[in-house]
Formats: C-alpha cells, structure tokens, sequence
C-alpha cells in the first residue's frame, strides 16, 4: 500500500510533461509559421527578380 501512495505523490516527469506541451503548443506552430514567411519571401524574391529583369522603356 505505501508503494502506491508513494507513485501517487511521484512529481518527477511533470516538468518533462508540461515541456511537451509547451513545444506542442507553441513550437509546432511556429516552425509553419517559419516555413510559411520562407516560402512566401521565397514567391517575393522570384517577383522581384522578374520584374527586375523586364527591359526599362
């Protein structure tokens, strides 16, 4: 019976957990977050580039 008062009041992975759910959270959406700006600076860069390249008159 004490081993399992003993497991009840067990802490330890907490923090582990709540570190997890932080990076679900918060880290996952900013990495699409991140690749989504890339890609669209990447689709801005290839306009400018062509408009660039179209002759002055």
């Amino acid at each position: 019976m004490t081993n399992i008062r003993k497991f009840n009041a067990d802490e330890t992975g907490q923090t582990s957990i709540e570190w997890v759910l932080l990076v679900v959270a918060f880290g996952l959406p900013m990495v699409y977050l991140v690749s989504l700006l890339l890609n669209w600076l990447t689709e801005y860069y290839a306009f400018l580039t062509c408009l660039i390249s179209l002759p002055m008159s």
